[in-house]
């Protein structure tokens, strides 16, 4: 999708080179450009008659522009190419570089940088690939194509017209291949071609007059197997395709005015959906609603009911068996402790039992929850660190706590906040005044909340922008935030302890900052700020389980931070390199390890786009059944004359990735063991391996066929 562009011969880069996009703010899409109007890239006659008397012709791959004697009259102020005289002609050498242009929509295409222009809109990603039995579209959450089979009456079973032996009925949602056989209803069910063949199962709860009749609280066991979608709710779970639910007409029997209160938990781990309706099949009558994406325990509460008959509906996004617990209680008002003003008064250092069911959003959070908040207070009477400890009792989601200040009210008086059971929100050395805490949850929860105060200690110098410690290039640092806050505002990651450290750029450089945590599961992030370390003054953030990484292009001199973060508080690693900025250089047309891209000794920056190639290598990690060659594929070569540690990073690439290094004769060799790598994420590829001297084959290829515009930064560190 984007534009690319010949690397510039060492002749054309042999002065002085400068880049005229040193401001941090990106012109993005300047004005809609006519590639035929003005492209100003100089003809045969133009380079002859510019460099008569000068020596040879010069080459129209060059991009030549106006006569020169020095960098500084090529300047055009356009923030996206480089630019710098040429010794031999004496003519302005321009190279783009499209990936000072991207607006960071992966949908909207790739944004190109037209020389002498600025940067331009580029093709928008289009999905279709002419499949009539695929649905495709552009996810942007994952910035890939998304094709699905077909599948009208989205029961999670494509039709068999394109499937065989899949739904033989895509208009009817009862009736697919996963479906099981129901009894006695006269149709296939299964698409086995059999009708109320046995086993059958006959659904209970599948309509409302077969609603399950519970009369008395308990313990029942409901099952969703060989029900459909059939009873329309204000929420769901997360993927409807394939769901389904059942009916229990629950009667409170006469006397006074009951809580209904109902547990669902999936048998399986499947997620689970819960309403209470008045009325049965009537969405008008909806009680309450709870739903939260993943969860298999479900808790939802009719108040203040008065005798009668009420329908609960269980939804499973897979068919399953479902332990429902029922329970008439006698009537509680809603909570009222739903704001600062209503916090209620809490005993430090003593656990406080809190159910969060439906409490109402009245305060804004920078941790968002899938529940309203509910407010609990304490006072300090001396200046004191602060622990918040909250753990699920009931329910299958997860706490969500934050601390804020006495004024409390505005979004900028919370002081931390997180997800809570894997360690405690901690905040230090808070003066004396009346906090208020707040605990919501992903969906509605039981959980024991706990704060406690301990003597004020001093922030070490890493949990504050001010003047943190230097990093050290190129070398693995050690960051220890067992004992850090959630400090640094800097609107990447509000879940967890961070650390900045101070790093001076004397140059405009590419800045890849790499962190590593310790549990393969710990969500942690990383970003590149300036000195202010606010979200205003945020250059780039990736939030992600490890390793996490984000990489800058062509920052300005200045002076930034790096910082890390994560979830528990770990003792983690974080690498940040950094070097001058230089063009990018082009991985152009149909290149083989017979005619590879040289990768100089120090590493640099890449552009290229396997969509002009062809294939010609088959890896280990690409998808089953590819045809001979899989995806079109390009090759560079890296030679080491020493052993060295080099990072090959593909962010800001267009399709998911495959790159594997090969060595060997004859070319390209043998795959390096472990070093095939599939980007499926949204930064594609990334290795970090330590080779041997010799002559590598660096292939980038496409997982399962895909191919597009590429970029990879390869960074050689020191011996």
């Amino acid at each position: 999708m984007g534009r690319l562009w010949p690397a510039l011969p060492v002749l054309a880069v042999a002065g002085a080179l400068a880049f005229a996009c040193t401001s941090t703010t990106r012109d993005l899409l300047v004005v809609p450009y006519d590639a035929g109007s003005d492209a100003r890239t100089p003809d045969a006659a133009d380079a002859g008659d510019a460099s008569a008397g000068d020596g040879p012709s010069p080459d129209a791959d060059l991009n030549l522009g106006q006569p020169c004697t020095d960098d500084a009259q090529c300047d055009e102020g356009i923030k996206c190419e480089y630019f710098s005289c040429n010794p031999t002609y004496h003519r302005c050498t321009y190279t783009p570089d499209d990936s000072q242009c991207q607006d960071g929509i992966y949908c909207d295409g790739m944004e190109v940088c037209v020389l002498h222009h600025g940067c331009a809109p580029g093709p928008v990603v289009t999905c279709d690939d002419g499949n009539p039995c695929t649905i495709d579209h552009c996810d942007e959450a994952t910035m890939s194509c998304v094709r699905v089979p077909r599948d009208e009456d989205q029961d999670g079973d494509p039709d068999d017209h394109c499937y065989p032996k899949h739904d033989c009925n895509d208009q009817d949602p009862t009736v697919s291949s996963k479906h099981a056989e129901v009894c006695a209803n006269h149709k296939d069910d299964n698409c086995n071609g059999l009708i109320d063949e046995m086993p059958c199962v006959v659904v209970e709860g599948g309509t409302c007059a077969a609603a399950v009749p519970i009369t008395t609280p308990g313990n029942y066991a409901l099952s969703t197997l060989g029900a459909s979608l059939t009873f329309g709710t204000s929420c769901t779970v997360s993927t409807p395709a394939g769901s389904a639910n059942v009916v229990a007409a629950v009667t409170v029997p006469a006397g006074p005015n009951v809580d209904l209160d109902v547990w669902a938990v999936s048998a399986s781990g499947a997620e689970v959906a819960l309403a209470i309706d008045g009325e049965c099949g009537e969405a008008a009558t909806e009680l309450t609603c709870n739903s939260d994406p993943g969860a298999s325990s479900m808790h939802a509460r009719a108040s203040n009911v008065p005798p009668g008959t009420y329908y609960v509906v269980v939804t499973t996004a897979a068919t399953t068996s479902v332990q429902t617990s029922v329970q008439f209680l006698p009537p509680s008002p809603p909570a009222t402790n739903e704001t600062c003003a209503s916090a209620l008064p809490l005993t430090l250092g003593t656990p406080t039992e809190v159910s969060i069911l439906d409490p109402a959003t009245d305060l804004v959070t920078a941790c968002p929850a899938g529940t309203g908040l509910l407010t609990y207070s304490f006072t300090l009477a001396t200046a004191a660190d602060v622990r918040v400890y909250a753990t699920t009792v009931e329910g299958s989601g997860t706490p969500v706590v934050g601390l804020r200040d006495p004024h409390c009210t505005d979004p900028a008086d919370e002081l931390a906040c997180g997800s809570s059971g894997m360690r405690p929100l901690f905040v230090r050395n808070q003066p004396p005044g009346t906090y208020v805490v707040t605990v919501g949850g992903s969906s509605p929860i039981d959980v024991t909340l706990v704060v406690e105060t301990s003597a004020p200690t001093v922030a070490p110098a890493d949990e504050s922008c001010v003047s943190p410690p230097s990093i050290t290039l190129a070398t693995e640092v050690p960051v220890d935030l067992s004992n850090n806050d959630n400090a640094i505002k800097d609107g990447c990651f509000a879940g967890g302890p961070n650390a900045a450290f101070d790093l001076p750029l004397a140059a405009a450089s590419d800045v890849l900052l790499v962190g590593r945590f310790p549990e393969s599961g710990d969500v942690g992030a990383v970003s590149l700020d300036d000195s202010t370390c606010t979200a205003a003054g945020q250059l780039a953030c990736s939030v992600d389980s490890t390793p996490t990484r984000v990489g800058k292009r062509n920052v300005a001199p200045g002076d930034y931070r790096a910082v890390i973060g994560d979830s528990t508080g770990q003792q983690d690693t974080l690498m940040v390199l950094a070097r001058p900025t230089t063009p990018p250089i082009a991985v152009m047309g149909q290149i083989s390890c017979t005619n590879p891209v040289t990768i100089p000794a120090a590493g640099g920056f890449f552009a290229g786009d396997t969509s002009t190639s062809l294939p010609h290598y088959e890896e280990s990690c690409d998808g089953p059944n590819q045809p001979q060659g899989g995806a079109p594929d390009q090759t560079l070569a890296l030679t080491l004359t020493t052993p060295q540690r080099v990072i090959f990073d593909m962010e800001g690439s267009t399709f998911e990735t495959l790159l594997v290094l090969l060595q060997g004769s004859p070319c390209p060799g043998m795959e390096v063991p472990s070093t095939c790598y599939v980007g499926f994420d949204t930064q594609r590829s990334f290795l970090d391996v330590e080779l041997t001297a010799g002559q590598y084959f660096v292939v980038v290829d496409g997982y399962a066929g895909a191919k597009g515009p590429w970029n990879m930064a390869v960074w050689v560190l020191p011996p």
